[in-house]
This record gives structure tokens, C-alpha cells and sequence, in this order.
């Protein structure tokens, strides 16, 4: 059986907390995927869930989420120099900007930034303002994917029809909602989008929207990195 792994990275600096990682840290990360694994582009992913186009045995994909401006500076050059393709998913109205997030004042990539990257890089979408679709009445998605989706698209860099969850978060235990966010998606030209779930997704995807992707974390171990690789979700 096939197997795809989704890493999820947020921030890489030489300060490491939950949600960044260190470059030494990061460029060893790097090593072990390229020589375990297929690293392949977000593009290569959405090819083969619309048509079936076949992916790599051991396919791994490398994600960041929001777009913080040190995916420039200190995760592009180790990506370059290694030649590993990944994606970022960006928050559309954060893009340029300096923002108040998590409870601290964050810089973001720019579009010149971003065009900078787009040999090795591709984008897709994580929410207009880090907004949790949970927070959100259902009656505001629509607005909410359109808008994000619209935006990325208006600007000039080419957006991929995917979607990562801010903290993760969908209807899993709701049913009809979760439908009803599919059936949303799939109207303003989502093909897929990401979760969490630190599980390694078996082929062909099941649920395509509600991909599974490996929370990687500045504060654990690059043993605990390799075990979480290989097996999945750490009980």
C-alpha cells in the first residue's frame, strides 16, 4: 500500500518553541525526508485527487501555515539548497503585513517574497484573518472560502484550490455540517483541504477533505520527529 506524509511547519528561527523550529533543527528535518521519502508538490497532490495521476511510493508533502516572513529568510534558503519542493498556506489578509497574532506583533510575507519562491514553492489558502471555522456560524463560510480564495487568487502568484484549517478545526463529529462545508469547497473550486490528526495518510485518500498532516514542533526531539515519520499519531 502507498502512503503519503504531510508535514506541517509553522515558523523556522533560531529560537525554538511550539511552533518553530530551529534551522539546524529544520535542515536535518530535511535530510532525513529527502532521503526516506518522495517529496512531491501540492500541485502533483491535487493532480493525482482529480485525476488519478499516480504519486510516489513513501510521497511526502511540506507545509507551512500562515506565512510568516522567516519561510523567507531562514526556511527558503535550506529548501533551495536541498532542492525540496513545499507549499505555504497563507492567511489572504495578512499578506505584507506586520499583525498582531498570537498575542504578538508577527511579519508576513509579501507578494514579492512570495514570487521569489515560486520555483520551489506553491500557495493555498488558510482563512481571510486566522479565523476559526469553528467560531464562525455556518452561515458565514461561504464568505469566508470565497473571499480568502478570491483574494490569494487577485494577487500575482499562482494559488493552488487546497485549504489548511486554522488550528486544525472542522465539523469531524458533525456530519451534516461537514457536508455542508464539502459541498461549499467544492463550489468555489476547493479540491481539498488539510487537517491535523498527526496520522500518515494512507492511498488513495479517503476523505479529501480532511487530509492528515504531522504537526512538526520546535520542542520535541528529531527522534521524536523520526518516530512520528514513520508511524503516525504518539498515544
Amino acid at each position: 500500500m502507498k502512503h503519503l506524509r504531510v508535514f506541517m511547519y509553522h515558523k523556522v528561527a533560531e529560537e525554538p518553541d511550539f511552533l518553530t523550529v530551529t534551522p539546524a533543527d529544520f535542515e536535518q528535518q530535511l535530510q532525513f525526508i529527502k532521503r526516506h521519502f518522495t517529496p512531491i508538490r501540492l500541485s502533483d497532490l491535487l493532480q493525482h485527487l482529480k485525476s488519478q495521476t499516480p504519486l510516489p511510493d513513501n510521497a511526502a508533502l511540506i507545509s507551512f501555515d500562515d506565512g510568516y516572513l522567516d519561510n523567507y529568510t531562514n526556511a527558503y534558503p535550506l529548501l533551495e539548497r536541498h532542492q525540496i519542493p513545499f507549499s505555504i498556506f497563507l492567511v489572504a489578509d495578512y499578506i505584507g503585513k506586520t499583525v498582531a497574532h498570537d498575542q504578538k506583533q508577527q511579519q508576513f510575507l509579501s507578494v514579492d517574497q512570495l514570487k521569489a519562491m515560486q520555483a520551489l514553492a506553491e500557495y493555498g489558502c488558510h482563512s481571510n484573518a486566522h479565523s476559526n471555522l469553528m467560531d464562525l456560524e455556518s452561515e458565514f463560510w461561504k464568505d469566508e472560502i470565497e473571499h480568502c480564495y478570491q483574494k490569494l487568487q487577485s494577487l500575482d502568484i499562482t494559488i493552488q484550490d487546497a485549504w489548511a484549517y486554522t488550528y486544525g478545526a472542522y465539523p469531524k463529529k458533525d456530519q451534516k455540517k461537514f457536508q455542508h462545508l464539502k459541498n461549499l469547497f467544492e463550489s468555489a473550486g476547493i479540491t481539498c483541504a488539510f487537517r491535523i490528526g498527526n496520522r500518515i495518510n494512507s492511498l488513495p485518500i479517503k476523505e479529501k477533505y480532511a487530509i492528515e498532516r504531522i504537526d512538526v514542533r520546535g520542542n520535541q526531539s528529531i527522534w521524536r520527529f523520526k518516530f512520528k515519520s514513520w508511524l503516525g499519531k504518539i498515544v
